[in-house]
């Protein structure tokens, strides 16, 4: 397969901005590259199908328009670079390592041979050969720290959007029991099956195709959608029909600007918000359906 690399060249001060960008583009992952010049390296990886060359002028201009929110983005440059399966896979592994992510939970690449650094440390092992989520990105982060939080031994979850798979491999890691994982794109659900097969966990994880809950009717104690808001926001009333009482809904991929609609969102639809957290320019939500007794 041939693919097709896109970089943004900018700086610290546009990092975030630009990484939303990409990730509204389609982008589910992306490397940076800290250059010797000061020029930041933002770099993405779409498949040959995708045809982001033809959405390159309109990324440029999204990227040209942050001047107009007070970012100075530095060279502002996108840039493209086709690469065939060796090259892509060569290009990603100079840039991905190991990194501890939350108090326990670690991600490590498939091609390192990572070592505990104590006892209690969990590790989440990823190929994201399918370029969909290495674990590192803010919004994933968000959902593994708010996972870490309320996880407890034995709950039950449906993973929408599953992406890599990383955010059920962690809830498994940390306890719960009964995870089913589910995403649209068929390559997702064939990186999903091969990450959660690579953590022995393909007798314990559920991995699907489907269209956010559509269709789905069991309940379980939490959701997790890491998604954008376009995808999150019509998922919130779906699932007050696959929520325990008193279940609780893990939501990142919110960017500031969203945040607003997608508290209201959940108010709306009977959710209490119990904690927002940021990360850069990305927020992540966790709430829980409101009791009977509240």
């Amino acid at each position: 397969m041939e693919w097709t690399e896109i970089s943004v060249l900018t700086n610290d001060e546009s990092q975030d901005a630009v990484i939303n960008i990409l990730m509204e583009f389609g982008s589910l992952g992306v490397e940076l590259d800290s250059r010797d010049d000061g020029v930041l390296s933002i770099n993405s990886y779409f498949p040959e199908d995708f045809d982001i060359k033809s959405k390159v002028p309109a990324i440029q201009e999204r990227v040209n328009q942050l001047k107009s929110f007070g970012l100075n983005p530095g060279m502002g440059k996108v840039v493209t670079k086709d690469l065939n399966d060796d090259k892509w896979n060569t290009e990603w592994e100079k840039y991905y390592h190991a990194k501890r992510i939350t108090k326990f939970l670690t991600i490590s690449p498939v091609w390192e041979d990572y070592k505990k650094e104590s006892d209690d440390e969990l590790v989440i092992k990823l190929d994201p050969k399918k370029a969909f989520g290495t674990g590192v990105h803010p919004t994933t982060v968000l959902c593994l720290q708010a996972i870490e939080n309320i996880i407890r031994e034995g709950q039950s979850i449906l993973d929408i959007g599953t992406g890599s798979g990383v955010l059920s491999i962690g809830a498994k890691l940390l306890g719960a029991s009964d995870i089913e994982a589910y995403d649209y794109d068929d390559d997702a659900v064939t990186s999903a099956k091969q990450n959660v097969a690579l953590n022995c966990f393909a007798d314990d994880i559920k991995v699907g195709k489907n269209s956010l809950l559509d269709g789905i009717t069991k309940k379980v104690d939490i959701i997790f959608a890491n998604m954008l808001p376009e995808a999150v926001l019509p998922l919130i009333p779906q699932a007050v029909n696959n929520l325990n009482s008193g279940g609780q809904i893990i939501i990142s991929g919110i960017i500031k600007e969203k945040l607003d609609i997608t508290n209201q969102t959940l108010k709306d639809n009977d959710f209490v918000i119990d904690q927002v957290s940021m990360l850069g320019d990305w927020c992540g939500i966790t709430a829980h359906l409101r009791r009977d007794d509240e």
